[in-house]
């Protein structure tokens, strides 16, 4: 292959991976999960009014029996569900948050072929693991505007 062409291909893959690989992580990077501080930070007021108690625990991300919804969120986030029902006489809300073990991938490739035609390919996806984690399924029970419990449920 002549040194041009060889030096034209390797400047289109350089160019070619910055156009890929730095909207790549902002992707990732904006798919990563806020973290209870993070959302302490944006709700500082609502984190303020929690009792010493629970904005000890909010802070290290976990659930207390008597916790508010505003705790659950600020600790937890929004969850993916929220159900209401009724359970012995008083009203009850159930959120569910699902872990079903997905993320991101990053792909890049190349290919030649003889003669004139050449390509650079690459990928953005999304993975599924394939029977090596079940999702996880943590439902939280409040009770009258109060959590009374909460579990984790392996999922299939």
């Amino acid at each position: 292959m002549p040194d041009t062409r060889r030096r034209a291909i390797y400047g289109m893959m350089k160019t070619g991976l910055s156009f890929v690989l730095l909207p790549s992580c902002l992707m990732l990077l904006a798919a990563c999960s806020p973290t209870p501080s993070d959302r302490i930070a944006k709700n500082l007021p609502a984190y303020e009014q929690l009792p010493k108690e629970h904005q000890a625990k909010v802070a290290r991300g976990e659930l207390e029996k008597g916790m508010s919804p505003m705790a659950v969120l600020l600790a937890w986030g929004e969850p993916e569900q929220k159900m209401a029902g009724r359970m012995n006489g008083k009203n009850t809300e159930r959120w569910i948050y699902t872990r079903s073990g997905t993320g991101w991938s990053v792909g890049l490739g190349g290919g030649g072929f003889r003669g004139r035609d050449s390509g650079i390919g690459t990928g953005i996806g999304v993975t599924m693991p394939l029977g090596s984690r079940p999702p996880v399924s943590c439902n939280v029970l409040f009770e009258d505007g109060k959590v009374i419990g909460w579990e984790a449920v392996n999922g299939f």
